[in-house]
Parts: C-alpha cells; structure tokens; sequence
C-alpha cells in the first residue's frame, strides 16, 4: 500500500522558502495545501494565491488545495469568528460562497479548512456546518480536507479539541489532516513534538473514528529550542545541526520518544533542543504503514531540508 503525500505550502507565492523543494521534489508530492487565505469578519478572504505557483503545481500532476482559516493578524484563531459561522447561515453561506469562487478564479482542486477553535459548545453545529459545506463543495468537484487536532480520547469539554467530533467529520470530508505535532510545545517542558508511543496512541483512537483511507497523519519538520526559563523557540533541522555543531554539543537519541535531542549553554543559560530529523522521520513512515493509513501531511515546506526529502522518496511512489 502507497501513501500519499499532502505538502503545506507556507506562502501564497514562488518567493517562500519551500518553493525550491516544490521544483525539486515535486514527483513525490500528491496535494499541494497552499497555506493560507484567512477569512475576514466581513466574510472575505484575505491575500491572493499566485496563479503561477498553482499552474506548475498543476504541470507537475500535483492537485492544489487551497487552506482557508480563521487566523486572525495576530496569527491567533478566532473562536468568535468560528461562533459567528456555526450560529449564522447567512454569514456562513456568503462564507462559502466566497471560497468556492477562489477555487474556480484559480483553477484549485480542492479546500483545506483550518478552522480551529471552535467553543467545545458548539460541537454540533461545527460538525453540521462542516457537513453542509463539505457537501456542497463535493458537488461542485473540490476535495474538502480538514485540519484536527491530535486527541487519543474524545474530549468533548477540551477547550481546543472539544468540538472536532472525529466521526461525523470523518464521514463528511474526503481527508481529515491529524496535527500529530505539538506534544512538546512552546511553553512546555522539553521533548519531542511528536514522539512515537504519542502519535502511536491518537491514530489508534482516530482509528475507531475515522476511515483508514482518509486518515493523513502530520509530519512535523521542526522541533523548538528551550531556554531553562521562558519560552522555547521553533528550530528546523538545518538549523538546529549548525547549533549543535556551532557548540560542541553531542547529539543524543531518545530512545523511549524516538527523537534526536541535544543540550548547550550560552550566555550562562542552558538549552535543551529536541528535533525532528531524517531518523524520526523513518519511524513516523514506518508507523503510518503498519497502521494502513492514507497518507501523510507535511508540516511544512519552508522547514525542508535536502535529506527529509530523499527518506521521503524511499517510501513514496512517484505521483
């Protein structure tokens, strides 16, 4: 069984860093999510995706998806923006409407819907709303893929997870996205953002939700840098390489959560640096094998590097 591979393309242009990955390893993406055209209060969306970008995509046999979010400048998710699509039809129509005449003026295949946020409350009437525009767009011809949240239980109460219901999203759209990232996160204590025994656990409970087939598992390409006191800091691959060889700084396997870690010092403060790379990476594809899975989605393509690429190509048909 061959999975496929869902890039997110970090930019609305050929001037992000992930263009040169797209030219270059193009072969071996399947769907390409252009990341992001924000919906505005006045039901909008804001930003326009390059029509060159999509056509090369397109000349690669790539399908392009266009990912709508409710990301405010800030880059926080409005729940009130979410309140106001599940609770007025009106406003959710023009919504959608709106969408689609993106999906056609730019000749896309298909939506991503990173809609998070939602009040645990209003569960239903995500899953309903979810449901309506997901059929509607089916008819006109587009994919409809949704980003979740990694859970391993269903939590209808959880502030960030509470109102993605697994099943009846699942049956609505044709891929649900699990963010299988951020175990480890800014303001938590070190570890990898994605260790095996973790995601292991949420694809088995996305497992007894959702279809295998439309089931594509996250994969991370970074890992953060954590000061002993404040915030920690995303880190890509290459850079967290030069960091540790900049400072002498061995790097360490952790054997339990399957990630490459390494700890320095500089002005008189430690860090601990966990990260994803080319060995972590062959653990999640082996994973997403035994568990008969669709497919994968990166996460995302300015945080490449050459080698992710080259195990990637070890494991993927060619599109």
């Amino acid at each position: 069984m061959s999975l496929q591979v869902f890039a997110f393309y970090n930019g609305l242009n050929e001037q992000a860093k992930g263009y040169p990955y797209l030219k270059r390893n193009g072969s071996i993406i399947h769907q390409l999510g252009v990341f992001e055209l924000p919906i505005q209060n006045n039901g909008t969306l804001l930003g326009q995706p390059s029509q060159t970008l999509i056509n090369e995509a397109h000349a690669m046999g790539i399908k392009v998806i266009l990912a709508v979010s409710n990301l405010t400048p800030q880059g926080n998710f409005s729940t009130v923006l979410m309140t106001r699509l599940v609770r007025d039809q009106a406003f959710a129509n023009l919504v959608w409407q709106n969408i689609r005449n993106v999906l056609v003026e730019y000749q896309f295949d298909g939506v991503n819907l990173d809609l998070e946020k939602a009040a645990p409350a209003d569960r239903g009437l995500f899953s309903k709303l979810i449901r309506d525009w997901s059929a509607r767009f089916q008819q006109s011809n587009f994919l409809v893929t949704i980003d979740v949240p990694a859970k391993t239980s269903n939590d209808p109460q959880d502030e960030w997870k509470g109102a993605f219901d697994f099943k009846a999203i699942g049956q609505a759209v044709d891929e649900v996205i699990i963010m299988t990232y951020e175990e480890h996160w800014a303001v938590s204590k070190p570890g990898s953002v994605a260790s095996i025994p973790w995601v292991t656990q949420v694809l088995n409970y996305a497992l007894t939700e959702i279809p295998a087939q439309k089931i594509y598992m996250g994969i991370p390409m970074y890992g953060y840098d954590w000061p002993e006191i404040g915030k920690g800091q995303v880190i890509g691959y290459q850079r967290a390489v030069e960091l540790a060889r900049r400072h002498g700084a061995p790097l360490q396997w952790n054997a339990r959560q399957h990630s490459t870690y390494f700890r320095y010092a500089t002005m008189g403060v430690q860090h601990t640096v966990y990260f994803e790379d080319p060995r972590s990476l062959r653990d999640k594809l082996d994973l997403a094998l035994q568990k008969g899975i669709g497919g994968l989605a990166l996460w995302e393509m300015n945080l490449s590097y050459p080698s992710f690429w080259e195990v990637l190509q070890t494991y993927i048909q060619h599109a």
